[in-house]
């Protein structure tokens, strides 16, 4: 069996075999794998081998997009921002490893081509059902060779999950290949088909839970906002400049034109819906300046019951956040006949608390050339670091989730 590379996602998608329709979902597709092109990466690789199709990013140390960088994933400010919700006396011992392994593991040795879906927590790879050992493995050995063509030392998998049995089969794929497997988080998932409504959500939670909720929720009632759902039009200039600040707060670099470039980008994708709410100007409600609120904006997939969060700001009204990301987004699923929300990762405890359940995600590394033995062992010390790291969040989450 032979594999085949292809430069642009309509070539791949007309000639590879690789699943349509969106059978791996909507972030699988066509228009989605298009509208990334140019994104985190100049140029990107199709490679296809048995129906299987990965969608390959270079990503240099040089990248002006870092979030796939295999540096940025195991020594970055994700890890530094783990460490920093750790407990004092392990915080320090962690902040030494990390500090440790930084000094053998130089940003211009991890030049990556990084195997992904941008724009989501969903793997680069699209996986027929029933899938053979035997392809899996002539894909992956594809895209170290195009690793290698193109002078980079790391090969990056994002993202696995264990849904299915062709999922098992690409962690077997790797692990048998040498890959090191880290634990980069969790997508964290709301399935509201069990709900009718809000109050029905708001009901399969324990009393003082749902006090807390109920709380939350007159105080945004208190702003007397409107809240509506808008097609792509909706991703407006005042939207865009709320984006920006959330950016800014959380400490990336970027600017206007880049926040307008993913608005764009997203709006190329059937099935986006922007979910805003605004406080009124006439009269203006108490303590709350007019104006947007915040909003979320997400992909409406009926193929597969989900909604995919992808975009989202949120003012400083102290019930902004969870009720347009949650509460809002709650009620228009239950309305659609209950889609299971993807939230995607980080703050874990705030999502389990909120009725979400938490899907691993393992992101794969592998130093390709073996003279790179130091390499190899520089990769897995900083995993296993963010694998304990992410193992002690999503545990917490969960126990305390459990409690709700």
């Amino acid at each position: 069996m032979t594999a085949t590379t292809w430069t642009t996602a309509r070539d791949a998608m007309a000639h590879s075999g690789a699943p349509r329709g969106g059978h791996s979902g909507l972030h699988r597709t066509l228009p989605w794998l298009e509208a990334e092109e140019g994104r985190i990466s100049r140029d990107q690789h199709y490679i296809s081998a048995g129906g299987a199709l990965a969608s390959c990013y270079p990503v240099p140390h040089t990248a002006v997009h870092r979030t796939y960088a295999t540096w940025e994933v195991l020594c970055g400010p994700p890890v530094e921002e783990l460490i920093r919700q750790t407990p004092r006396p392990q915080r320090d011992s962690a902040m030494a490893e990390l500090d440790s392994v930084r000094s053998l593991l130089p940003v211009e040795a991890t030049d990556t081509l990084a195997v992904v879906t941008p724009g989501c927590v969903f793997p680069g790879v699209s996986l027929p059902a029933g899938v053979d050992i035997d392809s899996l493995a002539t894909l992956v050995g594809a895209v170290e060779a195009q690793a290698q063509a193109l002078g980079l030392p790391v090969v990056e998998f994002g993202h696995l999950r264990d849904d299915t049995a062709a999922d098992r089969a690409l962690h077997k794929t790797l692990r048998a290949r040498g890959y090191i497997a880290v634990t980069v988080g969790a997508d964290a998932v709301l399935d509201t088909a069990p709900y009718t409504g809000l109050d029905s959500y708001f009901s399969s939670f324990r009393s003082h839970r749902r006090k807390v909720m109920r709380k939350e929720r007159r105080l945004f009632e208190g702003a007397h906002a409107t809240v509506r759902i808008d097609g792509p039009e909706g991703l407006t200039d005042d939207l865009a400049a709320l984006q920006l600040d959330r950016y800014r707060r959380y400490g990336q670099q970027t600017d206007e034109a880049a926040v307008q470039d993913r608005f764009t980008r997203a709006a190329r994708i059937p099935g986006l819906r922007v979910l805003r709410a605004d406080a009124p100007s006439n009269p203006p409600s108490a303590g709350t300046p007019a104006g947007p609120l915040g909003f979320i904006a997400f992909y409406e997939d009926h193929r597969t019951h989900r909604i995919l969060t992808r975009l989202g700001a949120f003012s400083g009204h102290a019930a902004a956040y969870f009720n347009i990301a949650y509460y809002e987004l709650v009620a228009h699923a239950t309305g659609l006949g209950g889609m299971r929300i993807h939230y995607g990762d980080s703050t874990y405890l705030a999502k389990t608390l909120r009725g979400c359940s938490l899907t691993r995600l393992t992101t794969y590394f592998r130093a390709i050339r073996a003279t790179d033995a130091s390499l190899h062992d520089a990769l897995s010390r900083a995993g296993r670091l963010r694998t304990c790291l992410e193992e002690k969040q999503l545990a917490r989450a969960t126990a305390e989730g459990a409690t709700r």
